[in-house]
């Protein structure tokens, strides 16, 4: 069967598949590396990332808004089609290059009326070979990590994988790994939007 999200505006398309979705570009570092002559190769000093770039301190807020479509195979019937609609909030901070805080909490409401349930995401933990975590120049961000995933408060997936994107400091999207939550997002991603961005 085929799914529609529409998020943020956004209209995306794509089979159902049980393949991991975490495939995001990594942010990777190297800390200061010691000489033979017990000296600090500044090219790798962590001090002088953090100093050029104050993308390493920053906080964001947003809203999710989505609408999960499901198409069956025989064609494409929006009237007759299975709706979910996501509605909820979003937050993360970072102080230099480390993940302090991230929170999402949203409602999955079918259009039928059946069966709503609220999902909250926490203990977020990025992967080791992420590094610092930063903003690109354009606002941007990609990091892969591990959280716990509730369903009415009660942790159903812990530790499972999971991807936190934003793009151009305006979208939000939350992508579980497939697996780990046993297809229960089918294989799509949550979107939202950033209503704010405060870098120091």
């Amino acid at each position: 069967m085929f799914l529609l999200i529409i998020g943020a505006g956004i209209i995306t398309a794509g089979t159902t598949a049980n393949t991991p979705s975490i495939g995001h570009n990594y942010l990777y570092f190297m800390s200061a590396q010691a000489q033979t002559d017990g000296t600090t190769d500044s090219r790798f000093n962590t001090d002088d990332i953090f100093a050029s770039n104050s993308s390493a301190t920053f906080s964001a807020i947003g809203q999710i808004s989505s609408l999960v479509i499901t198409v069956q195979d025989s064609g494409f019937n929006i009237t007759d089609a299975f709706k979910v609609v996501l509605t909820g909030d979003w937050n993360l901070s970072v102080n230099n290059g480390t993940v302090t805080n991230f929170a999402l909490n949203f409602l999955a409401s079918p259009m039928e009326g059946s069966r709503p349930h609220i999902h909250q995401i926490t203990n977020f933990k990025p992967y080791i070979n992420e590094g610092p975590i930063m903003l690109t120049e354009d606002e941007g961000l990609s990091v892969n990590g591990t959280a716990d995933i509730k369903v009415n408060g009660i942790i159903i997936w812990d530790n499972a994988d999971v991807s936190i994107s934003i793009s151009k400091g305006n979208t939000f999207s939350f992508d579980p790994d497939d697996i780990d939550t046993k297809n229960h997002f089918g294989d799509q991603q949550v979107y939202g939007i950033v209503t704010r961005l405060i870098k120091q």
